[in-house]
């Protein structure tokens, strides 16, 4: 009987261990978007006024040296979502609109942040721009989300319910779960408000949440609503500016409504930028340089973290930190069993120095990072990027030429107007040997910036072309696929009613009242029992490609 108890303990602490702890802390991380160092009145702006995200800052902790994992969106997102430096997984390039290429967007394979909180007993939500990929198994709710409200590209007119692709000829879309919406008034506000409407819903659940708060807000193109402007503001900055008061006051109504529902001392509040401030309207000094640099105005970004009743407010963190921090930060707050944890993570958990902060032995002992490694190869397999080390920082300009990077002390010159390679030749020697070693093992891009050709061929026929049919008569199909490259090809049917096409392309909507013959076989024969308009799709698959074909059929009554 021992051993039963020794064995039933174990399996539930693998098997159940979300529904057995004790009670866990919301999450919300909030991801702004091109946000300029110094775009907020907490980060010294006198032309910015965000009086609810400087209180935030207030409220918790400020961290001075916290980093994006690249200095642009898609890598940088992957990088925290997977936990695991971009140039390691080739994830290095923002991933092309491209729906059938599974190579496109963050690496399939890894495990991501909200899969790890669903299984400990979460309510994950996704709210905002996605950037991870376009392909079914990309889409967020595919990727360990329960809820989506978002767009999937890089970018997105504020005011727009649907934007036109010319060079796709189609168009993309505002998506709520895998179903397009329209009435989009200004993109900001109904984020915020698709964010309130998940944590109510978390609420009435009764779980924890983790709710992933996207805003695409400052990223260009710029565009406020006309209530944001303040004329006070030098015109060339005035849309700008209103974009971070549309912020400010999402974050304002968030808060609030924690506040309401009584659960705001029980959940914690991360708010940062995904690389630094874009050159359309942002503020980076005394940064050098803006995104897409590995100057500090491309890397560096503002970062709050707020706990009520845990994390002491008015604080100031200046160890290192990173978004690659986040995930093993959050699996400790979700109580994940050590055997349990993701391995593949790179990053540390923040919180034990972060309740440190203000007490001046343990603070001033130990540092949550050695180094800060950024970079790796580009498509050419040219290599550049930095190392940061402590006050000191090596840019990686010449990865064969040590003697054309740049040595800084960022303590003494955060600006970077003085490179000190020539006068500490030894320090410029040792980080450039780190990070030559530390990038040997990142690879090349997996997927380039633009799509590639999808190899597949398919061909869709509908048996004597009957798409005119009466209920419980059998109609076939035929379906001839290959590949160039010589690849199996797998055939994957399904029909649907055409208002559900948006579904489709995310997952299987197989029709009820309809019998087949077979759902994987290039000829299959299905019967609908019931009237109306139906869609049939095949869809070819190899391990990397996808490629489908679609025909509408009708079911008349007799």
């Amino acid at each position: 009987m021992r051993s039963f108890g020794i064995w039933f303990g174990l399996w539930v602490a693998l098997m159940g261990f979300g529904e057995c702890q004790g009670e866990k802390p919301n999450v919300i991380v909030i991801l702004v978007d091109d946000l300029g160092y110094a775009d907020l009145g907490v980060q010294g702006s006198d032309v910015v006024k965000s009086p609810h995200i400087d209180k935030l800052a207030k409220d918790g902790v400020i961290l001075t040296d916290g980093y994006a994992p690249h200095n642009f969106c898609g890598p940088s997102r992957s990088a925290l979502f997977a936990g695991i430096w971009p140039f390691r997984i080739g994830a290095q390039f923002n991933a092309p609109k491209d729906y059938w290429d599974n190579l496109v967007g963050l690496p399939l394979g890894y495990k991501t942040i909200p899969e790890t909180m669903q299984e400990a007993g979460y309510q994950t939500y996704c709210v905002g721009k996605w950037h991870l990929g376009y392909t079914p198994e990309h889409h967020p709710k595919n990727r360990g989300y329960n809820g989506f409200f978002g767009f999937l590209k890089g970018s997105w007119n504020y005011r727009l319910s649907k934007m036109y692709d010319e060079q796709l000829d189609d168009y993309d879309y505002i998506y709520r779960g895998f179903k397009r919406v329209g009435g989009i008034k200004y993109i900001t506000d109904n984020f915020t408000d698709a964010a309130i409407g998940y944590i109510a819903r978390s609420n009435r659940l009764g779980k924890p949440f983790f709710l992933y708060l996207s805003y695409n807000s400052p990223h260009a193109p710029i565009i406020s609503l006309k209530e944001d402007l303040d004329p006070e503001v030098p015109a060339n900055r005035r849309n700008y500016v209103g974009m971070i008061k549309s912020l400010d006051r999402g974050v304002e109504k968030i808060r609030s409504y924690l506040e309401k529902l009584g659960i705001a001392e029980n959940t914690v509040i991360m708010f940062s930028s995904d690389n630094g401030g874009h050159k359309h309207g942002a503020i980076n000094e005394p940064l050098r340089d803006m995104k897409g640099s590995y100057y500090e105005g491309g890397l560096r970004v503002p970062w709050f973290i707020t706990w009520p009743g845990t994390l002491q407010p008015g604080r100031t963190f200046t160890k290192l930190a990173t978004h690659m921090d986040i995930y093993p930060t959050l699996e400790n707050l979700a109580q994940v069993p050590e055997g349990m944890k993701n391995p593949t993570l790179v990053g540390v958990d923040l919180l034990p120095y972060l309740r440190k902060v203000g007490q001046s032995t343990p603070e001033a002992s130990g540092a949550t990072h050695p180094f800060l490694y950024f970079g790796g190869p580009a498509a050419s397999g040219k290599s550049v990027g930095m190392i940061r080390q402590g006050r000191w920082k090596l840019v990686i300009i010449n990865e064969n030429d040590n003697s054309e990077n740049e040595l800084y002390d960022l303590r003494a010159d955060l600006s970077e107007t003085t490179d000190l390679s020539d006068d500490r030749p030894g320090k410029a020697t040792r980080l450039f040997d780190i990070w030559t070693e530390w990038n040997s093992e990142n690879i090349l891009p997996v997927y380039g910036r633009s799509r590639a050709k999808n190899p597949l061929l398919l061909e869709l026929s509908v048996v004597a072309d009957e798409v005119v049919i009466t209920p419980g008569v059998p109609i076939s199909f035929e379906a001839a696929g290959s590949s160039a490259d010589g690849e199996t090809v797998t055939y994957f049917w399904e029909t649907f009613i055409p208002v559900r096409v948006d579904e489709a392309t995310y997952r299987d909507v197989w029709t009820d009242g309809v019998t087949s013959t077979s759902r994987t076989e290039d000829s299959i024969s299905i019967t609908y029992s019931n009237p109306g308009d139906y869609i049939v799709r095949v869809t070819i698959q190899t391990e990397r490609w996808q490629l489908w074909e679609d025909v509408q059929i009708q079911v008349v009554p007799e």
